[in-house]
């Protein structure tokens, strides 16, 4: 597997990134996609095949550093507003 992770200033552009990996560049695996505490977005990738570092550069994300748990991201449950 190969794991890349992006951080977003908007859910839109998130979305629209992980459309674009999956739907027009056919990269499969798994998607994870969520909202960090600082309020950002981020977008995992456990791609099973290599993605192109040109590809990679191109989406409007941001690379960031996957903090990682025996090949699992660890991360911060956004509080609920709701509860």
């Amino acid at each position: 597997m190969n794991t890349i992770a992006l951080e977003f200033a908007t859910e839109q552009e998130m979305q629209a990134a992980a459309d674009k990996l999956w739907n027009r560049h056919g990269i499969t695996g798994e998607l994870e996609m969520f909202q960090t505490p600082s309020g950002t977005f981020r977008l995992h990738i456990y791609s099973e095949k290599p993605i192109r570092e040109s590809l990679i550069e191109k989406l409007p994300g941001k690379r960031v550093q996957i903090k990682g748990s025996f090949g699992a991201a660890v991360r911060t449950e956004v509080p609920s507003g709701s509860n």
